[in-house]
């Protein structure tokens, strides 16, 4: 038994174990395709595969994200409330999500809120298909987005040292300049983390980083500032004052003269709307972000997907 080679036991589990030949004959396995047609001539160019359309998995409270498998790019709606895929299709483009969102029928009217991310053909295909839903920008990405405002301040700290340090000591221990660049370094993860979880050896740090840097301080003080804004507690407050709040937080932005800032700035304005609905329902996609994440290792452990189509089968079966 032990000196089977791994592939004779998933030719096995494949073809005899599971259900997956006999599901296929039977056409009770991808047997939902949509037609990929040039709209001039009306010629048929391809096909994509609905890999999975659950009517039962549809709820009120749902998410959409892409996940790239095996190379080629899927897009993934998810249940917030179970954490089960309801609809999975190897495209992230609009007119073929149309298509193939058909297959869940009348399910989808059960949609209350879908939360995704700021990609033009997610927020499109929610504004289109899913008009009756509110769209909430995901949390989550937003705050990647500060987040990087300020390790974008940090980088551009780091790289003014170096410029300041002469050529032949860029490869050489000195005490100074060096230094300062192994403070910029070690700050790295501190900055995305709020000031009450540093120890107190991390608290010292900072405090220096911040005293020869009070660029990257005040780049910090507005990621929390930011943060504190976006915090789920302020969901009792009127939209009036939310929208205040935040319009106070864009003048410290201008004020501050932060260039990575202020395109941070004109992002959340194109999105203030859809971020804003956040503080209606207070929902993320924290969920469909830990499935990836479990689509990820479930791949992962399984070394690979040798073959797609049978993988997508058993993601079925384990996560829908």
């Amino acid at each position: 038994m032990f000196d089977l080679k791994p592939k004779t036991l998933y030719s096995w589990y494949r073809k005899g174990l599971s259900d997956y030949e006999q599901d296929k004959k039977e056409g009770r396995w991808n047997d939902k395709k949509i037609n990929v047609v040039d709209q001039e001539t009306g010629e048929i160019k391809k096909q994509r595969t609905v890999y999975i359309a659950k009517a039962e998995n549809v709820g009120e409270n749902m998410s959409i994200d892409d996940k790239v498998i095996s190379g080629k790019s899927f897009t993934i709606m998810s249940n917030q409330d179970t954490g089960k895929i309801a609809f999975a299709i190897d495209s992230v483009k609009v007119e073929e999500l149309r298509k193939g969102i058909e297959f869940l029928g009348e399910s989808i009217k059960r949609i209350k809120n879908i939360s995704c991310d700021m990609a033009p053909s997610y927020l499109n295909f929610c504004r289109t298909i899913l008009p009756f839903a509110l769209i909430i920008i995901d949390k989550f990405h937003v705050m990647s987005y500060i987040y990087d405002a300020v390790q974008s301040v940090r980088m551009h700290l780091r790289k003014e040292v170096i410029e300041q340090m002469p050529k032949g000591k860029r490869q050489k221990k000195d005490e100074g300049i060096l230094t300062e660049l192994e403070l910029l370094k070690q700050s790295r993860i501190l900055l995305s983390k709020s000031e009450y979880d540093w120890d107190s050896d991390q608290q010292e740090l900072m405090n220096q980083v911040f005293k020869n840097y009070p660029k990257l301080k005040l780049a910090y003080n507005l990621a929390q500032d930011f943060k504190y804004w976006y915090d789920k507690s302020n969901a009792t407050k009127s939209r009036i004052q939310i929208e205040i709040e935040l319009f106070k937080w864009y003048e410290n932005v201008e004020k501050s003269d932060l260039v990575d800032f202020k395109s941070c700035v004109r992002m959340i304005e194109k999105h203030e709307e859809n971020i804003i609905n956040y503080f209606v329902e207070t929902k993320t996609s924290a969920k469909a972000e830990r499935l990836n994440g479990k689509i990820q290792r479930f791949i992962t452990n399984n070394y690979g997907t040798r073959d797609l189509d049978f993988s997508m089968y058993r993601i079925k079966g384990y996560f829908s």
